[in-house]
Formats: structure tokens, C-alpha cells, sequence
């Protein structure tokens, strides 16, 4: 029953205690004092992991659904001693306290404890006060009789309250005559002695958790049987760049055939299927959910997670919170000249996310009355400034992910040139005789906006102001002058001006008449051969 079999740290700890009590012997340094703080800090420690296992195994056996009376029992008995081991290490916590404290209560600084060489032996063995130290050694028999009546089996839990002839590596030193509280406490500096409570601590949970598995046996409360094994990796990361380096833990997964088990993410029911994990179907949860974040750090990282929970019968519900990684998304505006809008103009813009590939959740907003845009597909928008300056909002399924500044300019102006046919006006030649029509038309240079914005580049002249040197002005409603209707002959002049120039617009529910503050006239002459 006792003969639970240690772990190789717990041996490793045995080991270094036992050497250091060895040492102290020798009268060796504060340095030795100091491990056994650091051992008093893994072994309490370790003795929180051992508390936490031991709650579960009892758990588990308490969940067990037989009614046969050996389970009952077994179960009544998990209880008993769960609650016999809470009050041993309760008893014990204190004290560690009282040994930590100075005798009017006030706590040890810890530099001071580690170097205080009497406050354990001054409460330990005070024959003034003996009901302390004998309250331990009450404490620890107590404990492993009652263990020992609750489980009612052979071979016994050993004692507790061991001496000097109960080690071999101290059966035949000067210390084999002394009773249990001096071979403890005698001469024992203050941290020492604390570790040794620790220590005893530890093995009261290995006694436990040898009984809570002694008791599982019985109840088959705690055991999940597997028979269904794979090898799976957990990876830093799924997707990485070349010439990354990448990590993961191999690991075995374990489920049972036959079983059905529930599961949830954060609190809502998952479905779960059959899946082929190297050839075996195993039940798996699906989880698929948009990941988003807000608390994003200086790099960009945002940590976030959710919470899991799988139901198996007759065993406790297992629970877990899965953490992970959001990367801000980064959006990339292509255009002709994605940083510089035009003022009043339909500005087409496709915005891409680095590694999405669905952008449906992607919106852009214009700050106040900077602009207006319109979404006329994923990822495809219209950005129309209404100011010099636009920052566009983005955000992504209703996050914000960042802002873009724009600036924004007027549109060209453009230029009045007279066309005969195909060819420019001249003026050293004057318009060629016999000539029946001639344009007037608006035109820019700016290759860019052209480029960029060819549905706001649409100019036409909706009037001018036609005068024949004396002769009464004219009004047209065109750029086109048709020379034999006003009598024009070689060696006339007319001029051209008021011109009122309209541009096309991107809005297809515009009339494409949008005025436009254009300088354009000018006087030409008919010329004479």
C-alpha cells in the first residue's frame, strides 16, 4: 500500500535534502541554508500540483455510477480521506507560519529567515511549551492512523514520525538515540526545519494519492481506457516563411471507441464527427470562428483566446482555455496613385489583406464631412474627398484595424484648343480656306488623372460666346462652329469666349454635367491661303 513508486524529480529532492541535512552537520555555510529555501520553494510547489491531482482523483472516483456497495464504499472512503489529508497539510501550513514568525506573531523577513539558526528549535522543543512541538508529532501518528483505519488493507502506511535508525544513512550516527523531535528540530536552523515540514507534506499527498488510487481501482472512477492511440504535433506555428525555424510538441492523443462525447466553446455546443487521424477515426469537436482582436501590442500581436470544455461520461467535465495569436491586419490600397486622391472625383480603390483572401468584412468609413465612399464589391471602393485632407477609417467584421491619410487635389483645368479636322489650330497659317467646321474643345495634360480617374475626365463645352468682328455676339450650346452659317471668309476674325465647361462624373445616376472653373477663349482668324 505504501510502496507507491516516486517520481524522478521527487528523488531528485529526496536526494538533495538528504545531502544538505548531511552538510548542515558539518556546519557548512549560509550558502547550504539558501538550497534549502530554494528546496522549501519547489517542494511547496510540487506539493500545490499534488493537492490539485489528488482533488481530481477523487473527483473521479466520485463520479463513478455504480450502485454496487464495494463502489459506494469506495467512494464514502475518497471522501474521508481527501478531507483527513486537507486537514494534515492545513495543520501544517500554520506551522510553517509559526516557525516563519518571530514569537509575538511579526513574520521573518526572508533574508533573515534564511540565515535564523534558532526560532525552530526555540518553539519545536520549548519544554515551557511543549504542546506545539508534541502537537506536531500528535499530528503526524494521528494522520497515519486514521488513513490507516479508513483504507482498512495490509501492508500498512508506514510511520511519519521517523528517526535516526530508521535511515540507513543515519542508523549509526550520533543521532540514534534521539526521539523523534530532537532528531527534527535539535540544532536545526530555521529554514531547514521548514523544509521539513515541506517535506513532510509531500509525503502525506504521495499517502494520499496511493489511497484516492487504491480506492479508483475499485470505483474505476477516474480511468478514461483509451484504445484508440496517435502521435500529434502542436506547432508554435502553422505557416511560416522561408528560413523560419519551426517548433512544435509531439505528443500522444488518446480517445475511446464507442464513446460519444459532448463538447463546447465558450459555453456553446461544437459539432463533433468522426475524423481520420492516421487511419483512426477519432471524435472531434469542429471549432471554426473569425478571429478577431482589439488589444493589439506595438508590433501589431493582439493575445486572445476561448474557452473549451469536453463532456465524457462518468468522469469530470474537462475544461481549458486555448490561447492564441491575432496579427493586426495590415490593408494595401492599390490604385494608379493610391496616396493622392482628386477633390470630388470617383476614386476606385482595391484594398487587399496580407493572407486573406475573403475581404467581405472589410469597410472604410471617411472621417466627419471629409468625403463619402461607397463599397461596390469586396474589397473594391470608391473614395470621393470632399477636402484636402481624408482619412479613411478601416475596419475589419466591425474592428477598427487602422486609418489611412489621404490627400486630395483639384481636378485639372483644362485647356481650349481649336481642332480643323484632326490637325491644331495654326496660328501663322489661320484656318484654311474652304474649311466647313471647326471644334473648340477642352483639353488636359495631366496623364495621371486621366489614368486614374478616366470617368471624371469626360470635359465637353455646354456654351461659349461666338463674336465676329462687328458683327452681334453669338451664343453657342457647343464647341463646334460651323464657319459658312455665321458668313466667316478668309480674312476674318472671330473670337471665343465665356466658355462654360463641363466634366463626366463616376456616378452613372449623374447627368455628367458638373461644372468646371476652366480659363479657355481666345481670338482666331480665317486664314487666306
Amino acid at each position: 500500500m505504501a510502496g507507491a513508486k516516486e517520481t524522478p524529480r521527487q528523488k531528485m529532492i529526496g536526494m538533495m535534502y538528504l545531502v544538505l541535512t548531511a552538510l548542515l552537520a558539518l556546519n557548512v555555510s549560509n550558502a547550504v541554508l539558501e538550497k534549502f529555501a530554494i528546496i522549501d520553494d519547489t517542494l511547496s510547489g510540487y506539493n500545490r500540483e499534488g493537492s490539485a491531482t489528488n482533488d481530481r482523483k477523487k473527483e473521479g472516483i466520485l463520479a463513478a455510477t455504480s450502485t454496487d456497495a464495494k463502489v459506494v464504499a469506495a467512494k464514502e472512503k475518497a471522501k474521508q480521506v481527501r478531507d483527513l489529508t486537507k486537514g494534515a497539510i492545513d495543520y501544517l501550513d500554520n506551522l510553517k507560519k509559526q516557525l516563519a514568525s518571530e514569537t509575538d506573531g511579526k513574520a521573518i523577513e526572508r533574508a533573515e529567515l534564511v540565515t535564523n539558526t534558532n526560532r525552530a528549535e526555540e518553539l519545536m522543543l520549548d519544554h515551557r511549551k511543549p504542546e506545539i512541538g508534541i502537537g506536531y508529532e500528535k499530528q503526524l501518528r494521528s494522520y497515519v492512523d486514521n488513513l490507516n483505519k479508513i483504507m482498512g488493507v495490509k501492508p500498512a502506511f508506514p510511520k511519519l514520525t521517523r528517526t535516526a535508525i530508521d535511515y540507513d544513512e543515519f542508523k549509526n550516527s550520533p543521532h540514534k538515540d534521539k526521539p523523534f523531535l530532537e532528531f527534527a528540530f535539535e540544532g536545526v536552523p530555521t529554514m531547514a526545519a521548514i523544509a521539513t515540514v515541506s517535506e513532510t507534506q509531500s509525503e502525506i499527498l504521495k499517502y494520499e494519492g496511493t489511497a484516492l488510487d487504491s480506492l479508483n481501482a475499485i470505483a474505476e472512477g477516474v480511468v478514461y481506457k483509451v484504445d484508440q492511440l496517435v502521435p500529434m504535433v502542436q506547432a508554435d506555428a502553422n505557416t511560416l516563411v522561408a528560413g523560419q525555424t519551426y517548433e512544435g510538441n509531439l505528443f500522444v492523443a488518446g480517445a475511446a471507441s464507442g464513446v460519444n462525447p459532448e463538447m463546447f466553446k465558450d459555453g456553446r455546443p461544437v459539432t463533433v464527427e468522426d475524423v481520420d487521424f492516421s487511419g483512426l477515426k477519432i471524435k472531434a469537436g469542429k471549432i471554426k470562428f473569425i478571429a478577431s482582436a482589439s488589444n493589439f501590442d506595438a508590433s501589431g500581436i493582439a493575445k486572445t483566446s476561448y474557452n473549451v470544455e469536453i463532456r465524457l461520461p462518468n468522469r469530470p467535465a474537462l475544461k481549458k482555455s486555448i490561447e492564441y495569436k491575432v496579427i493586426r491586419p495590415v490593408a494595401k490600397f492599390e490604385s494608379v496613385a493610391a496616396s493622392t486622391l482628386y477633390l470630388d472625383c470617383g476614386n476606385e480603390m482595391s484594398v487587399s489583406i496580407a493572407g486573406l483572401t475573403d475581404v467581405s468584412g472589410l469597410n472604410l468609413s471617411a472621417a466627419g464631412d471629409e468625403g463619402v465612399i461607397q463599397k461596390t464589391a469586396p474589397g473594391k471602393f470608391v473614395l470621393v474627398p470632399k477636402r484636402p485632407q481624408m482619412n479613411v477609417n478601416i475596419t475589419m467584421n466591425g474592428g477598427s484595424i487602422g486609418i489611412q491619410k489621404f490627400t486630395a487635389k483639384s481636378v485639372p483645368q483644362p485647356q481650349g484648343i481649336l481642332k480643323i479636322g484632326n490637325a491644331d489650330y495654326d496660328p501663322a497659317r489661320g484656318i484654311p480656306p474652304g474649311s466647313n467646321i471647326v471644334k473648340y474643345i477642352p483639353e488636359i495634360s495631366d496623364e495621371l488623372f486621366l489614368k486614374q480617374n478616366a470617368k471624371d475626365a469626360g470635359y465637353r463645352i455646354v456654351s461659349m460666346s461666338l463674336q465676329i468682328t462687328g458683327k452681334t455676339p453669338i451664343t453657342l450650346t457647343s464647341g463646334t462652329i460651323e464657319l459658312p452659317k455665321y458668313g466667316l471668309r478668309p480674312g476674318d476674325t472671330f473670337s471665343l469666349s465665356n466658355v462654360q465647361v463641363v466634366r463626366s462624373t463616376w456616378d452613372p445616376n449623374d447627368a455628367d454635367n458638373k461644372p468646371v472653373n476652366a480659363k479657355m477663349g481666345g481670338t482666331f482668324k480665317m486664314g487666306t491661303k
